[in-house]
């Protein structure tokens, strides 16, 4: 079977195809499978979508009855895991949901939720299509706008779910694979050669803005993706929660979160009623008092169809030119929500800076292909569609999925379809960033430039591989190695292997920053017997047949190659993680350079093959000496450094029990509190190394 999975923000799909069906019909017959799951308390039921929300129950619950519970008590359930994966100022690997949680009760991470929806999906598509879902050819969608942090972490989150073998395709893409299947099978008659199609893809917690362009010869037509939209996380949910505010502004008393969560979903689901086709006026809401007087404390308000259409319109889409650009406040008003939503709501506006810096500028816009769950009230649909026909003077066409919500599974589906079987049309446009090195050099830059070297350009292919011959790179065998990665959408011009100055921006931690820097490349790169030395490397890449970026460094003078791997855990070992060993480490105190070096020749005097006899006890004492400071003021990069020194002179602990004594006492204080500097992992290693091979002198007490 060739299968679609759209792992989404609010629901998650699953779509398939019989490739025997597809031989005897001609075209593939695209089904949706049914979801089994908790309807309420007391029911089960199928459902075409699993809403993405995880209850923390005995056992925990999972789809539409997890979500309407959840709203009761919000402080048990797990909601937007996606956006969480997207969140870089998070750790996406540790235990930070629920959000509305205390600390103690959070105890998921966002990986977590992920392995939990696709583990339920995969449970139902083996209990009703009776075969492995993990032996079909899967095809598992991401937003556009993911960085390569985020597309790992999700891999990762499948193959905890048992889903090994997988591809990953973007949602517009996958958008746009739905209107090929539905479309251009009965006729291609709407397409033109250098038509420009937008897809504009707003779920519920992410947007996406894709361009993709026409090339027509005869009846041979082929799709090119060629621009991709910053990360925006900004979607239905924040809607969600504006019309929530205005219900408990009318309602005119202050909510408790658990008031606000269940009012939350029932101003969401009042938005559907009332914007549905021959939708009513107004909608009732109502919100259970505290306490043991429920029904006397109950609050009740209406939604009408005009309030929700104004917030909408007026916040959401409001009218704009082409030349306008997002407004930017310091937070955005949805921190409520956790996530680093962006500050304006304004999606035209959002959308209004896409185009405007795309190719799309001077040529306009020919097509709008909509997709998500934003987008299914037709005057959302309306708006945009105006407001681009105000900023090109001419009218868009639109090209219709029938199904927003269901539309990224089916497409996905006939991606795999198409892939497996060599008959159908594919999206060509590869990788949508351009991905960079940086490199130190003798010559530090200017404060505002970075150097850095083309690892990847924008468009390369899936299975391409790339080695840079050029420039000459030597790296420290031996020792912990890392590479700053940065990216960019905006650099189309640049070549493997090209040197070329980034331009640093305020917060480039940021998804929306250009260039933008990631999580660390790193690897130890084992050579020789031990000793540190440099090593002449050619560095490679390749995106991958799943649709990750992979990379190594090959030696020259030898065959080993070692892979360079995303640290995506943000406490133990990344550049920004000194404030999380703040509460083992405090001192903000200077080391010298000079100062640094006595001390480390200090420890050599003691561990060393040529020591001067200087005594171990008095080591601790001569490091205060030496580095000026007390030993509960040395900094992290200072103790790490003398940590170092006596990892590497691990050896001189057998001279006697003393000797052992000292260094196993220093080397513990020096390695405290196990986390928060570069190189970390690799130093507990070591330890644990030494540890394992046991006390030389075990049977003497000291």
């Amino acid at each position: 079977m060739n299968v679609g999975i759209d792992l989404g923000t609010t629901n998650s799909a699953v779509a398939y195809i019989d490739p025997q069906e597809a031989a005897e019909s001609g075209f593939p017959p695209i089904h949706v499978l049914l979801i089994d799951q908790q309807i309420d308390a007391n029911r089960t039921g199928t459902l075409r979508t699993l809403p993405s929300f995880l209850y923390l129950d005995d056992p925990p619950l999972v789809g539409a009855y997890a979500r309407d519970q959840g709203a009761l008590v919000p402080t048990r359930v797990v909601h937007s895991a996606k956006s969480w994966l997207s969140n870089s100022e998070a750790d996406r690997t540790a235990k930070i949901l629920p959000w509305d949680s205390q600390e103690e009760g959070r105890i998921l991470s966002p990986v977590d939720a992920s392995t939990s929806y696709l583990e339920h999906l995969r449970k139902a598509w083996e209990n009703t299509r009776h075969s492995s879902l993990p032996d079909q050819q899967i095809v598992l969608t991401v937003p556009a706008s993911f960085d390569e942090e985020a597309r790992e972490l999700t891999v990762q989150a499948a193959n905890s779910a048992g889903i090994e073998k997988l591809t990953l395709l973007e949602e517009p893409a996958a958008a746009f694979y739905a209107w090929i299947a539905g479309h251009l099978a009965r006729s291609n008659k709407e397409l033109f050669d250098g038509q420009i199609v937008l897809v504009c893809d707003v779920g519920g917690g992410t947007s996406d803005f894709t361009l993709v362009r026409v090339d027509r010869e005869g009846d041979r037509v082929q799709f090119t993706r060629t621009t991709v939209g910053r990360h925006l996380l900004l979607g239905g949910d924040n809607l969600d929660l504006t019309i929530s505010w205005l219900a408990e502004s009318k309602l005119g008393k202050s909510l408790s979160l658990r008031q606000r969560s269940a009012l939350r979903r029932q101003c969401s689901a009042a938005k559907e009623t009332l914007l549905a086709p021959n939708g009513p006026a107004s909608v009732d809401v109502t919100v259970t008092g505290a306490g043991a007087s429920l029904i006397g404390g109950t609050l009740k308000t209406a939604v009408t169809r005009d309030e929700v259409l104004e917030l909408a319109m007026g916040g959401f889409l409001p009218p704009c030119n082409l030349s306008d650009k997002p407004q930017q406040e310091k937070q955005s008003v949805f921190r409520e929500l956790g996530l680093p939503y962006v500050s304006d709501p304004a999606i035209t506006r959002h959308l209004a800076e896409f185009l405007a810096s795309s190719p799309a500028a001077e040529r306009g816009v020919d097509a709008i292909l909509f997709n998500g769950g934003f987008f299914i009230p037709p005057v959302f649909r309306q708006r945009v569609q105006d407001v681009v026909e105000h900023w090109f003077s001419r009218k868009p066409a639109v090209f219709d999925n029938q199904e927003l919500d269901l539309a990224v599974a089916i497409g996905a589906a006939y991606y795999s379809y198409v892939r497996a079987s060599g008959s159908g049309v594919l999206v060509r446009g590869g990788l949508p960033r351009a991905y960079f090195l940086g490199l130190s050099t003798s010559d530090p830059p200017a404060s505002s430039a970075i150097n850095a070297v083309c690892l990847m350009p924008r468009g390369t292919e899936e299975g391409d591989e790339i080695k840079l011959e050029q420039p000459e790179l030597q790296l420290l065998a031996n020792t912990p190695v890392a590479f700053r990665l940065y990216s960019s959408l905006s650099r189309t011009e640049d070549n493997a292997g090209d040197v070329v100055t980034l331009q640093s921006a305020e917060d480039m931690l940021d998804p929306a920053s250009d260039p933008r820097l990631h999580a660390p490349l790193r690897a130890v790169i084992r050579f020789g017997k031990g000793g540190e030395r440099l090593v002449p490397v050619t560095l490679g890449a390749r995106l991958s047949e799943i649709g990750t970026l992979e990379a190594w460094a090959e030696s020259k003078i030898s065959e080993h190659r070692w892979r360079l791997q995303f640290q995506l855990r943000k406490s133990p070992d990344t550049v920004d993680t000194a404030p999380a060993a703040a509460a083992a480490v405090r001192s903000t105190a200077v080391v010298s350079p000079e100062a640094q070096a006595h001390a480390e020749q200090l420890i050599d005097q003691v561990f060393g093959n040529s020591g001067s006899g200087l005594p171990p006890e008095q080591l601790p004492s001569r490091l205060e000496q030496a580095l000026g400071l007390g030993r509960l003021s040395w900094p992290l990069s200072t103790i790490r450094a003398l940590a170092d020194k006596l990892l590497a002179l691990a050896d001189g602990r057998r001279k006697n029990p003393p000797h052992e004594v000292r260094w196993l006492n220093l080397t513990g204080f020096c390695l405290r509190p196990g986390f928060g500097f570069p190189g970390d992992d690799y130093r507990i290693e070591q330890a644990r190394r030494i540890y394992a091979g046991g006390l030389t002198f075990g049977n003497q007490v000291q």
